[in-house]
């Protein structure tokens, strides 16, 4: 994997995160998540990484669980995971922030569902 990927995409988290997070091309994807920083937070990464770079994730990631990922460092997911071809949809972005802002409303109504078993 080309290591200006690596490098930018260690960059966009620690903008993201207020360089709270400090990682590296081995960092686990699991060790990203902690209180401040949680999964709609890495979707936000992917989807600045993607505009960034007019490149995609392949699309099965969207439907795969973060379990069947988080054991792999940074640079391997990006190795798995990154179709490194130029996007060329003129709505390449606009459909990455629409699919960030479907993922966020979701997590946001989830936050606010009470818990099963409280009346």
């Amino acid at each position: 994997m080309s290591q200006f990927y690596v490098s930018s995409l260690i960059e966009i988290i620690h903008y993201l995160s207020d360089a709270l997070l400090q990682c590296d091309a081995n960092t686990r994807v699991a060790e990203l998540f902690c209180d401040e920083f949680d999964d709609v937070d890495f979707e936000m990464v992917l989807c600045c990484f993607e505009a960034s770079h007019k490149v995609g994730f392949k699309e099965e990631l969207i439907n795969i669980p973060i379990e069947q990922y988080e054991e792999l460092s940074l640079e391997e997911f990006l190795e798995n995971y990154l179709d490194p071809r130029e996007q060329k949809d003129s709505l390449f972005v606009a459909k990455r922030f629409r699919m960030f802002e479907d993922a966020l409303t979701r997590a946001i109504a989830e936050e606010g569902a009470p818990d099963a078993g409280f009346e």
